[in-house]
């Protein structure tokens, strides 16, 4: 299977994912560009590896490379609905979540991600 073969089957749910993070398609699909661009600049990045959580680690790595992303948001109100309370959540929790319960990540592969141990994204988690 070719790289880019390899890549397009995951983009639809890349895109959601980004979605989720950003709070919209459009900022979402503007971090996955960025990420499509930086694979292109360097494809060993795929290279003896499961292509789906290679690509979302390159995703990862650029969403946490903008400070903005790493700001915690103020607490959410019990009664907000919960897509407002999960964009709430500070940063890495939100994405160690939507890693597991959106995306389907097992623990080692959604840590693998995150750069962090399984503990660690237990207690993000």
């Amino acid at each position: 299977m070719s790289t880019s073969q390899a890549v397009a089957q995951h983009l639809p749910f890349l895109r959601r994912y980004a979605r989720a993070l950003s709070g919209s398609q459009h900022s979402g699909d503007a971090y996955v560009a960025a990420a499509l661009e930086a694979l292109i600049e360097d494809r060993s990045v795929l290279e003896g590896q499961d292509a789906r959580v290679a690509l979302y680690r390159l995703f990862t790595r650029i969403w946490n490379s903008v400070v903005v992303n790493g700001s915690p948001e103020p607490s959410p109100d019990a009664k907000m609905p919960v897509e407002q309370r999960l964009g709430h959540l500070t940063p890495l929790p939100r994405q160690a979540f939507l890693l597991v319960a959106l995306e389907g990540f097992s623990e080692e592969d959604a840590a693998s991600i995150l750069g962090i141990d399984v503990p660690a994204l237990r207690t993000l988690v």
